[in-house]
């Protein structure tokens, strides 16, 4: 059996399986960070919209939002539970929204499925290209020690879907069969670490660039399984000399 496109067959399924996931908290740790910095956003662009459901929370606050996402069987059900935002589709590592805002988010490891550095490099400066001068990335990722405890080698089954992990050391990739009512996708997860991706974010003139775990704020140390990397743009960098 060929696979289904990732995040395609997934998508009818999944709201109910993320229904634990904590998005409201995300979105407050995030905005309280934001705040101890100075920065209280009033707009918002969320890389790897998904279904909507990490947006909900600035919604809710009354942020200006918009989301892309290169699956468009999920942007269908995010256009339904918010159709006051704007979503188009997209792959992160390159587009041109034509305007800007004062956050670009990415929760729930979305650029984890950016499988090549190059590619979470690329989606990078793309961010910055649509962040105001002055404005915040907040991005929560997988680390190599995370990918490596959640999915290692097990399934899950309930409802009509399975999901079968793996994970391979030498790669850093993680491997996810999501099977729904006899039909599969595939996933590929790359764990990044907290240095590496500080490293490409300055590379970038991101300034400061610091990671911290939720909730707990903290630095995180070698067994951290996920971080929250924050970075803000310069006043002032080629990227943004084009019209606002």
């Amino acid at each position: 059996m060929e696979p289904h496109p990732p995040f395609s067959i997934l998508a009818r399924v999944y709201d109910r399986l993320m229904e634990d996931v904590p998005y409201e908290g995300w979105a407050r740790f995030v905005l309280a960070v934001l705040g101890g910095e100075g920065c209280f956003p009033r707009s918002v662009l969320e890389l790897g919209a998904g279904t909507g459901s990490a947006l909900e929370p600035f919604v809710a606050r009354g942020l200006e939002a918009a989301g892309v996402d290169v699956s468009e069987a999920m942007l269908a059900r995010a256009r339904a539970k918010l159709p006051g935002v704007w979503f188009q589709r997209a792959d992160v590592r390159g587009f041109d929204l034509g305007r800007r805002f004062d956050l670009v988010y990415s929760a729930f490891d979305s650029l984890n499925n950016l499988t090549e550095p190059a590619d979470l490099e690329a989606a990078f400066r793309t961010a910055l290209r649509h962040l105001h001068p002055g404005g915040w990335l907040a991005a929560d990722l997988n680390t190599p020690e995370g990918l490596r405890e959640l999915w290692r080698e097990e399934a899950w089954e309930e409802d009509g879907v399975r999901l079968v992990y793996g994970y391979d050391a030498a790669t850093r990739l993680g491997r996810l069969e999501a099977w729904v009512e006899g039909e599969v996708e595939v996933h590929l997860e790359r764990g990044y670490e907290p240095d590496e991706v500080r490293a490409m974010l300055e590379a970038l003139g991101f300034d400061p660039v610091f990671a911290l775990t939720y909730p707990d704020g903290r630095e995180p140390d070698l067994l951290a399984d996920r971080f929250w990397v924050f970075a803000r743009a310069p006043e002032a960098h080629p990227a943004q000399a084009d019209p606002a």
